[in-house]
């Protein structure tokens, strides 16, 4: 992808900046909720910029923190960050999947399984519905980018791509 092609990311934020402000939504994205779905493009994710990441100034040399380290925060029930979407939720599983071209999972629905998607690599589609019967909505999935469905919404992920594979971390959490 040339250098023209590549999309506008915004510039980090300094880390004491990011968490010298109250975070209601710690990206300060836009939630694109529709039926349901909180969806965050990463355009609009902000990439937080520790230098180091996790100092340990208290360690000896050899293990104190160098460096930079950028940090993309995805979602947050963090104090003082916190956006009160997995409030209550405990981890179920976290799994990486791989699509193959032009593969999708079956339209379904996690009975008490609120799910986190977050995609690696290639281009897909995100389909959901809240109940059956009611329209789908279709929203495009590009690395980077962060979605949450809630628990009992029906919804399927496509890779849109003929030559290229899908992969997504799932983070299933129980309510």
């Amino acid at each position: 992808m040339s250098q023209d092609n590549k999309p506008w990311k915004a510039d980090a934020v300094p880390a004491d900046q990011f968490h010298e402000a109250p975070w209601a939504n710690i990206n300060g994205a836009p939630y694109d909720q529709i039926s349901g779905v909180i969806y965050k493009r990463s355009v609009n994710i902000k990439q937080v910029l520790y230098e180091p990441a996790n100092p340990a100034p208290d360690m000896p040399e050899l293990w104190q923190g160098q460096g930079a380290a950028l940090v993309r925060w995805l979602f947050s029930e963090q104090a003082g960050t916190e956006e009160h979407l997995l409030e209550g939720a405990t981890m179920a599983f976290i799994h990486d999947t791989v699509l193959q071209q032009s593969a999708s999972t079956g339209m379904q629905a996690q009975t008490n399984t609120d799910e986190i998607l977050y995609v690696i690599a290639g281009e897909g589609m995100l389909h959901h519905r809240p109940t059956p019967g009611s329209p789908v909505v279709a929203r495009p999935l590009r690395p980077g980018d962060a979605a949450l469905v809630r628990g009992g919404e029906y919804h399927n992920i496509t890779n849109t791509s003929d030559d290229s594979e899908l992969r997504f971390i799932v983070i299933g959490l129980n309510r």
